[in-house]
């Protein structure tokens, strides 16, 4: 009887993706960290570009069957505010009071003492015009996140042809996070001194969908203080696997402020080890010229 089971079951596992395969796709396939990955790191002080060996993201979910309807934006003032917008939320597809949210990383962004806020901000989508950034405000004062913070290039469909990055069939390309150099004063009033320490990034492609997560802890680094220069990173994707066939219809993009405690810097700090190491690199690039 046991392997009467078994073999039904495989039969109708077998059937499903029989039928999904003549519908020109697959069912969604587990996501990889290596799907998305990092390969330079700049500091904006005037800094050169630090190529280094990829980086696989540091967690993913799906892939998801499921559309646009589940990436709710938040409403309240879009400042990561629990249960305010999806990311922020409990759901089936995660454990935890959020995405890539554990119960330790809890921040207290609404002054209640309750410490029960993920704190993830809705930093904008592209459709196909450009990634166009989204407003946070507390009522009093308001910042736009830029245009083009996230960008892809380079994108190519299924036989490695060049097409467009969103709207066509791209399936992978190079990707680019391009903040300012440093964070305005309007986005400081709002956030306070201390700024992102996670990035998630949503692909969607058909009806599937997948989430990939970059903890700036695991590249070594600190979390941006006010007055401080931001980090520009590039890196690639490649959906191929986990989305299938479809091309790469949107993108969405949140961060996460992260815990409002974290006020101290260590001694020495990773951010000056970090400039000191791009100066290194670029004193040896001065000599190598000068061979």
């Amino acid at each position: 009887m046991k392997m009467f089971k078994t073999i039904l079951l495989t039969a109708i596992v077998f059937l499903l993706n029989l039928s999904f395969a003549f519908a020109g796709h697959l069912p969604p396939a587990p996501c990889n960290v290596a799907d998305v990955q990092l390969n330079s790191i700049q500091l904006l002080d005037g800094s050169p570009v630090v190529n280094v060996p990829p980086i696989d993201s540091s967690e993913c979910y799906g892939a998801f069957t499921g559309n646009n309807s589940l990436f709710t934006k938040p409403t309240n003032g879009n400042l990561g505010y629990d249960d305010d917008g999806w990311l922020n939320s409990e759901s089936p597809f995660w454990s935890g009071p959020g995405a890539f949210i554990e119960n330790a990383d809890l921040l207290d962004l609404d002054g209640e003492g309750d410490v029960d806020d993920p704190g993830w901000i809705y930093l904008g989508k592209d459709e196909g015009a450009g990634f166009k950034g989204e407003t946070s405000t507390d009522g009093v004062g308001s910042y736009t996140f830029i245009d083009d913070l996230l960008t892809m290039s380079n994108c190519l469909d299924k036989d490695d042809n060049s097409t467009n990055c969103v709207g066509g069939d791209a399936v992978k390309g190079d990707w680019a996070w391009t903040p300012p150099a440093t964070n305005p004063q309007a986005l400081l009033d709002l956030l306070g001194g201390l700024f992102f320490d996670q990035v998630a990034i949503i692909f969607k492609s058909g009806k599937q969908f997948a989430m990939y997560d970059f903890d700036i802890g695991d590249l070594g680094l600190d979390p941006v203080l006010a007055g401080d220069f931001n980090f520009a990173f590039t890196g690639t994707w490649d959906m191929s696997n986990t989305l299938g066939k479809h091309g790469l219809s949107n993108y969405t993009l949140w961060a996460r402020d992260p815990t409002i405690e974290t006020t101290d810097i260590p001694e020495p700090s990773t951010l000056a080890l970090f400039s000191l190491f791009l100066l290194l690199i670029a004193l040896r690039q001065r000599q190598w010229l000068n061979q």
